[in-house]
C-alpha cells in the first residue's frame, strides 16, 4: 500500500483504535526488525528519531565534495549535454535536481571546512558558464532552474571569500571574480559589484572599495571609445562607485564623479543623469535629489 492511501486509510479510525493497530503491528514484527529500524527509539523519542533519520540522508562532508566535483567534471566534459554511457537521458533532464541537492548539501557544510566552500566557488563558476559562455546542459538558464539568482548565490559566495582570507584580500578576489565571470540573462554586472558592497561593514571597506573599483575603471577608460565592451563594463563600474558613495554620504564626491567620470561615457547624458536621481530617491535624500534636478535643468539635460 503506497503511504499517500495509508494515510487516507488512517483517517478514518479515532485515537483508541490507532493505538491498538500500533501495538498489534509491533507484536507481529520480529525482535531484529525492531532492533535494527530503531522502532523503540521512534515510539519513546519520536523527534529525535526524526532528526537522526534526517542527518542520516545528509551525505558526509567528504562524499558532499567529492559528489560536487564529479558532477562539476562530468557537466564540463559535456556528458549532460551529449549522449553519454555515463549519464542517462534521465539524468540528462533532471540534471537540475541534482544540481538543488547538492547545493542544499554544500550549504549545510561550507560554513565548516574550508574544501566545502572551494566546492561551492566552482559549483557557482559551474552555473555561470552555463548560463553565459558555454551550453553545459540541456537548458541555458541554470539559476532559474533551481530557483536562485545568480546575484544570491555569488553574495553567499563572497562572504566566504571574506571568511577565508584576512584584510582586504577577499575584496579583491570578489570584485576580479564580479569582473570575470559569465553573467546569466537576469543578472548585471553592476549587480555583482553591488553585492560586494553589501559585504562592507566599515566605512574604511567602503574606501577600500572604492578605490579598487576606480583602478579596475581607469585600465578600462583608454579602451571604451573603440570597445562597446569595456564600455560597458565602464559605465557599470561607475555605478557602483556612485553608489557607495552615496551611501557614505560623500555627496559631492559623488556628484563631481557623475559629470566628470560617468555621464561622458554614455551617449545620451539624460540615461545616467536618471540613474543617479534614482539612486538619491531610494537612499531618501529629497533634497539632493531636488537639487540635482535644478542642476540638471541649468545642463540642460533633459531628464
Amino acid at each position: 500500500m503506497r503511504i499517500r492511501k495509508l494515510r487516507l486509510l488512517l483517517e478514518q479510525y479515532g485515537d483508541t483504535t490507532l493505538r491498538d493497530i500500533i501495538v498489534e503491528i509491533y507484536r507481529q514484527l520480529p525482535k531484529q526488525t525492531i532492533e535494527d529500524k530503531e522502532l523503540d527509539l521512534m515510539l519513546s523519542q519520536f523527534a529525535k528519531y526524526k532528526g537522526l533519520q534526517k542527518e542520516q540522508e545528509q551525505p558526509t562532508i567528504e562524499q558532499t565534495i567529492e559528489q560536487t566535483e564529479q558532477f562539476i567534471q562530468l557537466a564540463y566534459d559535456g556528458e549532460y549535454l551529449e549522449p553519454s554511457a555515463i549519464v542517462s537521458v534521465r539524468e540528462q533532464k533532471n540534471w537540475y535536481v541534482t544540481a538543488k541537492r547538492l547545493l542544499k548539501h554544500l550549504r549545510h557544510y561550507v560554513g565548516r571546512k574550508n574544501g566545502t566552500r572551494v566546492a561551492f566557488e566552482e559549483f557557482f563558476f559551474l552555473l555561470s558558464s552555463a548560463a553565459g559562455e558555454e551550453p553545459l546542459f540541456l537548458s541555458n538558464d541554470p539559476f532559474r532552474l533551481i530557483k536562485v539568482s545568480q546575484v544570491e548565490l555569488f553574495q553567499e559566495l563572497v562572504g566566504y571569500y571574506k571568511l577565508d582570507t584576512s584584510g582586504n584580500a577577499w575584496m579583491k578576489r570578489a570584485i576580479y571574480t564580479a569582473l570575470k565571470v559569465p553573467i546569466d540573462v537576469d543578472t548585471e554586472r553592476s549587480d555583482l559589484f553591488l553585492a560586494v558592497l553589501e559585504h562592507c561593514e566599515t566605512r574604511q571597506e567602503r574606501e577600500s572599495y572604492l578605490s579598487l573599483l576606480n583602478m579596475h575603471a581607469k585600465k578600462l577608460q583608454m579602451n571604451v571609445r573603440i570597445d562597446a565592451d569595456k564600455l560597458i563594463l565602464y559605465q557599470e563600474i561607475r555605478f557602483a562607485e556612485l553608489h557607495a558613495l552615496i551611501a557614505l554620504r560623500e555627496l559631492e564626491r559623488a556628484e563631481t564623479m557623475l559629470f566628470t567620470e560617468y555621464i561622458p561615457y554614455f551617449s545620451h547624458r539624460s540615461t545616467p543623469f536618471r540613474y543617479y536621481l534614482d539612486l538619491l530617491e531610494q537612499a531618501g535624500l529629497d533634497e539632493e535629489h531636488d537639487r540635482i534636478e535644478r542642476v540638471g535643468r541649468t545642463k540642460h539635460i533633459h531628464f
